[in-house]
């Protein structure tokens, strides 16, 4: 990480160590007689659980090119992104608390394939470019095994 980076990166730890403690601090104070009674500490946060941040580096990323050339799909922070390959805004393709990695376009672009534990094991999943459907290929647990394409005959 260069030192441009570092003034950023320590206010945006401070504002959310901040924003964590006040609540959970007054909360404690208010609730400390019945344990019983007292709500889980992140009760009421469910909307503002995003954080919107801009980043225009990475490292420890796959990451494949389409067909056609145009666009990249690769995993940052084990979600998976496309992004038009001359540049610009990235999309999210995946999201959750699944690690999802590797992906790699299908030969007619429209579908990609990656590997995720999301159902518990690193498997082998499909999905569209438009998000309308995830497929899971194997349901296997004692194996990994990496994605990739084959072109049919015929």
């Amino acid at each position: 990480m260069s030192r441009t980076h570092t003034p950023k990166l320590t206010l945006l730890t401070t504002m959310l160590l901040a924003a964590v403690s006040s609540p959970l601090a007054s909360q404690q104070t208010a609730d400390s007689g019945d344990r019983s009674k007292r709500p889980l500490p992140l009760e009421g946060w469910e909307e503002s659980r995003s954080l919107n941040v801009d980043l225009d580096e990475g490292s420890w990323m796959s990451l494949d090119v389409s067909p056609d050339g145009r666009t990249i799909v690769f995993d940052f922070l084990g979600d998976l992104f496309t992004m038009p390959i001359a540049g610009g805004d990235a999309a999210q393709l995946t999201s959750g608390m699944a690690f999802d990695a590797q992906p790699r376009f299908s030969p007619d672009g429209a579908r990609v394939a990656f590997t995720s534990d999301r159902d518990g094991g690193q498997n082998i999943w499909i999905i569209p470019l438009d998000r309308s459907d995830t497929t899971q290929i194997p349901r296997e647990h004692e194996r990994e095994a990496l994605p990739a394409w084959r072109a049919r005959n015929g």
